[in-house]
């Protein structure tokens, strides 16, 4: 092995120091790191076999499972670029991703067969299907090459193929969620991805002996730096695919013994209105963190009244930067509560105006980020990646402001401001405040066209199990705590909102309503 650190030298490096340390655990079955690890090469000679070589992207298709890990390290091993695809994508979306990343193979699960052939059933540049069990019998598109993955991978040796690359080669390009435009693929090199880790790796101050429950899905990239944090650290991945029952998904924390719990804003909602988390003990639990976009103040007071001795870290990234670009230290939570804390190691925030110059303590302005986890650009977008990435760095499109201790806060993303009238209003701002109220479980506020103010401001909540809430009371209470242009004009109660499997709002779909 060369002295380039590289993603898939995380389990390798952890299998050669100790190979029987557990890696994974799902459903009670616990793979080592040596197994995983062998398992990724016979999946990378595979590959190779197949021709595919450094740079080729491949595209993956899978539930958390052992042989998701083994086929994304196993891509990487390869030489290729990991294009993890969203497991929730209908067949047309999987052919837009095919043909935006140019995918030369395409790995998938047992249950996406029947989604992956409706996918590549139009024209696309994929040539190998590779899938997890027995291939069907019915025929592939011409000119498409069927395989059974698992077959294959039998047949090769569990040595590491030998193979030159750098850190500055790309390792993944991972579609943002699309939560309030149109996905984009951020392109990720292995430098990016390394570099991220190690940061996470030290202000979580990880270990071997840590346990995360993986609930957030590994095409994600919050769910994604879970495992390679959790690689380079040498711990283990607890998979629990059964997060729409969460006192199973807490029975399995408190069954192996996690140290660790990960999750967005909806999953602590669901946990702290739909379980019975603030009853249990969880003795072994040593940290939560929260990231996938802005939790209120409320839910957070109520996360921590309900783990009053375990450390919350209050975190914010963006897939463009490979995960993580601030944390707040649990220290500071309590008198800091709606924050998103500093910068990471490695990387530098600033709040700028629009002339770029830094804006005053108090001032409002767009975070711009620079630091050797942010991404290359967007895959076959320039004009997209010419808009976030600049001399300065990258441009979140999140506005925000210091206090004069340094700390910041989101104010809310450039995107998700409602032109209501003369006025700019942050859907944030109102979602806060709507979600102060103790019968709501979710919210979610969007501007819809209007023929006199340009856009309307219209709410959407979900009601807690067995509470009542008329939309003109709601109404009422929200004209005592903000001006009355931040009202809602429209208040739509439902008995969910819209979401991708990381558990994001997909506002989007709201508007197209």
């Amino acid at each position: 092995m060369t002295n380039t650190y590289l993603v898939h030298h995380f389990p390798e490096r952890a299998a050669q120091e100790n190979p029987d340390r557990p890696f994974l655990i799902h459903d009670r079955a616990t793979a080592s790191y040596g197994d995983v690890d062998a398992g990724a090469n016979r999946v990378a000679r595979v590959l190779i076999d197949q021709s595919i070589s450094r740079g080729d992207r491949v595209a993956l298709l899978a539930q958390n499972s052992r042989f998701y890990v083994e086929a994304y390290y196993g891509i990487l091993k390869a030489g290729g670029i990991a294009v993890p695809l969203n497991t929730a994508a209908d067949g047309p979306t999987l052919t837009r991703f095919l043909r935006s990343s140019g995918a030369r193979m395409l790995i998938a699960g047992r249950r996406f067969e029947k989604v992956t052939r409706a996918a590549i059933a139009d024209e696309t540049p994929l040539e190998v299907l590779a899938v997890e069990g027995a291939l069907r019998a019915a025929a592939l598109p011409e000119g498409i090459r069927g395989l059974s993955l698992d077959e294959a991978c039998a047949a090769e040796s569990g040595e590491p193929p030998r193979l030159t690359l750098t850190d500055l080669d790309l390792a993944s390009i991972i579609y943002t969620s699309g939560s309030t435009g149109t996905p984009q693929g951020a392109t990720l090199s292995h430098l990016n991805l390394v570099s991220n880790a190690r940061s996470i790796v030290s202000y979580l101050e990880l270990e071997a002996r840590d346990r995360v429950l993986a609930i957030l899905p590994f095409y994600y990239v919050y769910g994604k730096s879970l495992l390679n944090t959790h690689a380079l650290a040498g711990g283990t991945v607890v998979i629990e695919n059964r997060f729409l029952y969460p006192n199973v998904a807490l029975d399995t924390l408190e069954a192996e013994e996690c140290t660790g719990l990960s999750g967005v804003p909806s999953t602590f909602a669901i946990l702290l209105n739909r379980s019975n988390l603030a009853e249990r003990e969880l003795a072994h639990l040593r940290y939560v963190t929260q990231a996938g976009g802005a939790m209120s103040p409320e839910l957070t007071r109520r996360l921590m009244r309900a783990l009053p001795d375990k450390r919350i870290f209050i975190m914010y990234g963006a897939t463009e930067a490979s995960a993580r670009l601030s944390f707040l230290p649990p220290v500071d939570l309590p008198r800091k509560v709606g924050s998103i804390g500093k910068a990471i190691p490695n990387v530098e925030l600033r709040v700028l105006r629009p002339d770029g110059t830094e804006a005053d303590v108090g001032e409002q302005g767009e975070i711009v980020a620079r630091g050797s986890n942010l991404m290359r650009g967007y895959w076959g977008d320039a004009h997209g990646t010419a808009e976030v990435l600049d001399e300065r760095g990258y441009h979140t499109g999140d506005l925000a402001y210091r206090d004069e201790d340094g700390f910041m806060f989101v104010v809310g993303r450039k995107k998700d401001f409602i032109k209501a009238g003369a006025h700019r209003v942050s859907a944030k701002e109102i979602e806060e405040t709507i979600l102060e109220r103790s019968e709501i479980h979710e919210a979610a506020v969007i501007g819809v066209p209007d023929e006199i103010l340009g856009e309307k401001i219209r709410a959407f909540v979900v009601l807690r199990e067995g509470c009542e809430l008329e939309p003109s009371t709601l109404e009422k209470a929200l004209k005592k705590r903000l001006p009355p242009y931040k009202v809602p004009a429209e208040i739509i109660v439902r008995a969910d909102l819209p979401k991708n499997e990381s558990g994001k709002t997909m506002k989007q779909l709201l508007r197209e309503e």
